[in-house]
């Protein structure tokens, strides 16, 4: 178990050079500059002091001051040499933990959905955003840590050589004892960042839930119902508590690491007070004069704050690995399974077909059950049924965002696990129910591209309905968005959010065009005219339209009715309604609040 362990932690180190040498070749030279002044620098004060008194004592003042003004000239250039490698290495540290954040994002839109969206992905994702941000109560993230940590160590050992080989000299016996010291204190550290380790099982998901809470409190979106439902102090109490129980392990980490702090200082006091009653001892009996007992004391004092470096460094780096490895764990995440491409018929007869898909989020409960679905090129399908039917998660079956425990799913005759992940986002043009906008122009929300086809993009504002709404504003299509991170930005409603999703999906195109709930927020006439304005567009694409309003899919060439996750019944409005079935019954209990009067009571 060690031996694996162990072997984890190298490989972390191993990723964390890869990674960082690739963002950034000159940091570690940025890290390893300041070590031999770090130690020259130590030196200099431990020969300086026994100088002095040795001048002192002879009465030799001007090869005092020689002395004095040498060493002081020295220190000030290692000084100034290790505070600007300092300000470099903290630059280039903060620019690579942004390269990794940008990585860590990019690994959600690479990995497989089911992965991430798990409880074990999203405590993963969790434990890698801490190493990357240092969440975890130190003053920096593991990934900016990791290279200065590497070349201390370094200095740490260059500087226990040079003590060690002038002790060895002067006192073997005083470097065993200053040996023994130390290793007793790494293994106490050791074991402490061993209970850390077990310690994240326990507090990650608590952290998970402060980071969900704290996302939630500063949403505009949700301030509405947090003041209209008074839901404040509710969620007060709950992040209150969450965060109680947080600070609860923080504290009880605390105690633990008083403790084995409490146990290395007897210990090193112990250590140390029997070596400096021995150099005492060997003064008074006239072993060694008052300059030597300093050297020998400043010695025995640098040697054993470079163990204690190195053994603190030791399981410090260690700890910043294994945070390390948690980021790599995390880009070891399933990415989407592919498959060899087989070409495809010259005359595909589906535009997708599902042949016995079943999917769920747990293998034993699955959401598609052996679903069989073939939809022709050009045809419009809407998929309506009640919530939990499935529906949203076939779209994302469709979208290759999730894969197929069993079964397949072909676009133009071709599996969909052979299209690469650009390939196949170009063939879908899809408006999902959560609608994200950027902090950029309106016609860059649009196009998502630095060029936009103005006859295009006016072509796609007319047919969203926004052409109205943009041609009223100052900067019309270059009116910036997101008020809460531009400064002259505006906020759009609900309505025209979707207006503007829906413009996005339009200018981009497709072969399919998959709308998820697109109109939830415009009225009912609204949402039919632009039905129909789609319905025109789309004349030649396969269409898969979800929509909890029944009326608004009457413009469809078939409607599929999802149940427990299969299609329980298909046919166009007409053909549904005298079936007489779940649809039908879906339909009259939602036209009643449509009819004159409003629903009987």
């Amino acid at each position: 178990m060690r031996g694996r362990k162990e072997s984890g932690v190298l490989e972390s180190l191993r990723f964390a050079f890869r990674r960082t040498l690739a963002y950034d070749k000159g940091i570690f030279a940025c890290a390893l500059l300041p070590v031999p002044f770090r130690v020259l620098n130590r030196l200099a004060d431990v020969y300086l002091i026994a100088l002095i008194v040795d001048a002192v004592t002879r009465e030799a003042e001007g090869r005092l001051i020689a002395v004095i003004l040498a060493l002081a000239l020295c220190k000030l250039a290692a000084g100034l040499v290790m505070r600007f490698a300092d300000w470099q290495l903290s630059a280039r540290n903060y620019r690579s933990k942004m390269k990794f954040l940008s990585r860590f994002a990019a690994g959600y839109m690479q990995s497989e959905f089911t992965a991430i969206e798990s409880i074990a992905g999203k405590d993963l994702a969790q434990r890698a955003r801490n190493a990357m941000t240092g969440i975890d109560y130190r003053d920096k993230s593991p990934v900016e840590r990791v290279f200065v940590q590497c070349a201390e160590l370094a200095g740490d050992f260059c500087g226990l050589s040079v003590y060690a080989g002038i002790i060895a000299v002067l006192n073997p016996l005083i470097l065993l004892l200053l040996l023994i010291t130390s290793g007793v204190s790494y293994l106490l550290q050791r074991a402490l960042v061993d209970y850390d380790q077990k310690d994240k099982r326990r507090y990650i998901p608590l952290e998970r839930r402060l980071w969900y809470l704290i996302k939630e409190l500063r949403e505009l979106s949700a301030a509405k119902d947090i003041c209209l439902y008074h839901l404040m102090d509710w969620l007060r109490e709950l992040f209150g508590s969450t965060l109680a129980e947080r600070m609860k392990l923080h504290n009880r980490r605390s105690r633990y690491q008083y403790a084995f702090l409490v146990v290395i200082n007897l210990l090193n006091t112990g250590f140390t007070g029997f070596i400096y009653y021995y150099l005492i001892q060997q003064y008074l009996s006239a072993g060694i004069d008052i300059s030597q007992f300093l050297l020998y004391f400043g010695l025995i004092t640098g040697f054993s704050a470079w163990l204690m470096s190195i053994a603190d460094g030791l399981e410090g780096l260690r700890g910043t690995l294994l945070g390390i490895e948690d980021i790599r764990r995390f880009h070891q995440l399933p990415s989407r399974t592919a498959v060899p491409p087989s070409p495809a018929p010259a005359e595909p007869e589906a535009a997708i077909r599902l042949e016995d898909v079943t999917f769920g989020y747990q293998p034993e409960q699955p959401v598609i059950s052996h679903m069989n679905l073939t939809i022709a090129p050009g045809e419009k399908v809407a998929l309506v049924g009640l919530n939990g039917a499935g529906k949203t998660t076939l779209v994302k079956l469709l979208c290759g965002l999730y894969a197929p425990q069993s079964g397949r799913i072909l676009l133009h005759g071709r599996d969909l696990r052979s299209f690469g992940a650009e390939e196949l986002a170009e063939r879908f043009a899809v408006v999902f129910q959560d609608i994200h906008l950027l902090p950029a122009t309106i016609e860059r929300n649009i196009t998502l591209s630095d060029r936009a086809d103005p006859l295009r993009l006016r072509e796609v504002l007319a047919l969203s309905g926004l052409e109205e709404r943009i041609a009223s504003l100052p900067g019309r299509e270059q009116t910036l968005l997101v008020k809460s991170v531009l400064e002259d930005a505006i906020d759009l409603s609900g309505g025209e959010e979707q207006k503007l999703a829906l413009a996005r999906a339009l200018y981009k195109g497709g072969d399919i065009f998959i709308l998820d709930e697109p109109t939830a927020k415009l009225d009912p006439i609204a949402e039919n005219e632009l039905y129909q304005k789609y319905s025109a567009l789309t004349e030649r694409k396969a269409s898969l339209f979800i929509s909890h309003r029944l009326s608004s899919t009457r413009f469809c060439d078939r409607i599929l009715y999802l149940e427990q996750g299969t299609v329980r019944e298909s046919g166009t409005h007409e053909q549904l309604l005298q079936l007489g079935g779940a649809y039908a019954r879906l339909f009259e209990t939602q036209s009643r609040y449509y009819k004159s009067g409003g629903m009987a009571m």
